[in-house]
């Protein structure tokens, strides 16, 4: 596997949305605190030629290299990491249709969905990049619509997300801020490739896109996630957890617990 894609970026090119590459992730970081290469220079000792090269993907930074532009730019934890992982190998990524075999096969996983419906618990097996691989009735009541797509990130990007999310807007800017570093580690994948092409022509995922150059990995147990149900106006709110470790085939286990609603109230 090429640790660059075949195709290598203008920096004009970096605006619009794209599978993530090691210079377009530099050149963002560079436009978020608003300098010039001079400017950068003299934070991290980078010569503009080569730090060009590097934005161009036209150049791979030494490790030492980039510790400097990390250090430099004064990444946080997140940043440094998305970095490191976007000079690093792509990691390999079965495509849906194989992981959703093997889980659907194993019967040691299909017994812990039951035993999570019986706990009135929604649940759902996703690869890395959210495609739904096996989940229960509860989880699809949940996300109305979802079958359509079988992937939560272009679920998001349909008009019954909408009507489910109650804080659609930063619910969204989140998952896009989420899935980055996903297809930075994943971006050889047929997956990578699959939900760039589905969201890219959908202008609200362009235009939180382009918002802000965030990357976050994880999402905090007590940061709730509320929805409505579409068909009796109920509003609910989840406990969320994301079960990475001792889950096999490059899957994790996403638990929804209902809870009594805790979130403000929308306007009709």
């Amino acid at each position: 596997m090429s640790r660059n894609p075949a195709r290598r970026p203008h920096p004009s090119d970096h605006d619009g949305p794209q599978i993530p590459t090691l210079g377009s992730a530099c050149w963002l970081i560079r436009r978020e605190l608003g300098i010039s290469r001079a400017t950068a220079y003299t934070r991290h000792g980078v010569s503009t030629t080569y730090l060009a090269d590097i934005e161009s993907d036209r150049a791979m930074p030494s490790l030492e290299v980039l510790e400097q532009i990390i250090n430099g730019y004064r990444c946080n934890p997140h940043q440094a990491r998305y970095l490191r992982e976007l000079r690093a190998p792509a990691v390999h990524l079965d495509p849906p249709d194989k992981l959703r075999e093997l889980v659907t096969s194993d019967t040691t996983l299909t017994a812990q969905l039951t035993q999570l419906t019986d706990r009135c618990i929604f649940a759902a097996y996703v690869d890395p990049l959210w495609n739904i691989l096996a989940c229960n009735d509860g989880f699809r009541a949940a996300l109305p619509g979802l079958e359509v797509t079988d992937c939560i990130p272009t679920w998001l990007f349909t008009p019954l997300a909408r009507q489910v999310l109650i804080e659609w807007e930063s619910e969204s800017a989140r998952a896009i801020a989420t899935t980055k570093p996903v297809l930075a580690r994943y971006r050889d994948s047929a997956q990578a490739r699959d939900i760039m092409r589905r969201l890219v022509p959908n202008k609200d995922f362009r235009r939180l896109w382009a918002a802000r150059g965030d990357v976050i990995y994880g999402r905090p147990a007590t940061d709730l996630l509320h929805i409505r149900d579409p068909d009796s106006g109920q509003l609910i709110s989840l406990h969320v957890v994301i079960a990475e470790p001792g889950q096999p085939y490059n899957t994790q286990l996403l638990i929804a617990t209902p809870r009594p609603y805790a979130g403000s109230h929308p306007t009709k």
